[in-house]
């Protein structure tokens, strides 16, 4: 996150963007078939050595994630949200993707789900996210929290929880129904085209929407 001027904040979002993770993709694969023609020969043996494929794998492992932090703090994506006095704008590489201005009428959306799949984000996790509405456009943040750290949010009610069409437990509220196909059309939305910040940047990111623009609403 930086500060541009006192009323404008820059954040950096997509930090696990698309070209870095082909990268650390080959950076392992390339890291465990050089090893693993290192440890074979080291370890001896015939055929397939699992000793060296096992070594390899491990050496690829460690040597990947040191390289992928550097990466992370290197090779930025190019995408911001930029907070502002008279908007919040989506741009990338400088240019404005997406803009929502202080005089429109904004609507803001907040929902979370429980992570129930282990990918690159641990089972159990929280995504937490924040979407600015206008006429059908969304302009969406989000973030990914371990239980742990949910705990200490103190914004954590303001999010309504995402309930899957195969969770659903026979509710007939018309009401409660309406809100729960917002969320999803909301979740798609951000799965498409969604931002994705660090927990610590997300809490300061919805902090300043409510300071700055208590005149959109909210709506859970």
């Amino acid at each position: 996150m930086d500060n541009q001027a006192d009323q404008s904040t820059t954040y950096h979002v997509d930090a696990e963007h698309g070209r870095l993770r082909l990268a650390v993709l080959a950076v392992f694969l390339v890291v465990w078939i050089v090893s693993y023609f290192i440890f074979s020969r080291l370890v001896g043996g015939s055929g397939l050595n699992l000793a060296a494929v096992l070594l390899a794998f491990a050496t690829a492992y460690v040597l990947t994630n040191l390289i992928e932090r550097q990466l992370k703090s290197r090779w930025p994506s190019g995408r911001t949200i930029i907070l502002d006095n008279d908007s919040v704008k989506l741009a990338r590489s400088g240019q404005t993707e997406q803009e929502m201005r202080a005089d429109q009428g904004v609507n803001r959306i907040y929902w979370r789900f429980t992570v129930k799949k282990r990918s690159r984000i641990p089972k159990g996790w929280l995504m937490y996210a924040c979407a600015l509405e206008h006429e059908e456009q969304h302009l969406t943040v989000y973030t990914f929290m371990p239980p742990s750290s949910v705990e200490d949010y103190n914004r954590a009610s303001l999010f309504t929880a995402l309930v899957g069409k195969k969770d659903k437990d026979g509710r007939t509220d018309l009401r409660l129904a309406g809100e729960q196909r917002r969320l999803r059309d909301a979740e798609n939305y951000r799965w498409l085209n969604g931002a994705e910040m660090t927990a610590d940047d997300f809490k300061r990111y919805v902090e300043q929407l409510q300071a700055q623009f208590p005149e959109w609403s909210p709506i859970q």
